[in-house]
């Protein structure tokens, strides 16, 4: 009897190919004063420190439910990966999530956006 070995099998790619920056970014935005009036400076900050391109950021809502939302871009083998930030006003835990498992309606205009202007630096480099 002979034992027929079955081919190596090659682990499964991660769901977010940008796994490590999205934790990378939680992590140093962890670690920064978010305070209302410096928020907006930081994100860019430290988007950028990571290596990260900031699409957007805003922020919603009033009072206890006030948080600084934004989306970013991660370029993983020359193909974008897309995350969202969210900071609550309130001293919650801030997330880094992909757009793609973000219940965020935002998750899906950071995708459009950022479709929109490569469209738009796709044509301007064609004149």
């Amino acid at each position: 009897m002979s034992e027929t070995l079955s081919p190596e099998l090659k682990p499964p790619p991660p769901l977010f190919a940008a796994a490590l920056e999205a934790v990378e970014l939680e992590l140093a935005l962890g670690k920064r004063d978010t305070r209302d009036d410096l928020c907006e400076q930081i994100i860019r900050e430290t988007v950028e420190s990571v290596g990260g391109v900031l699409i957007f950021q805003v922020k919603l809502g009033a009072g206890h439910d006030q948080r600084w939302v934004g989306a970013v871009a991660f370029t993983q083998e020359d193909a974008p990966e897309f995350a969202v930030i969210s900071i609550p006003g309130n001293g919650g835990a801030i997330e880094v999530i992909p757009a793609s498992r973000s219940e965020l309606p935002l998750a899906s205009l950071a995708i459009a956006y950022a479709d929109l202007a490569q469209s738009w630096a796709r044509a301007r480099a064609t004149r």
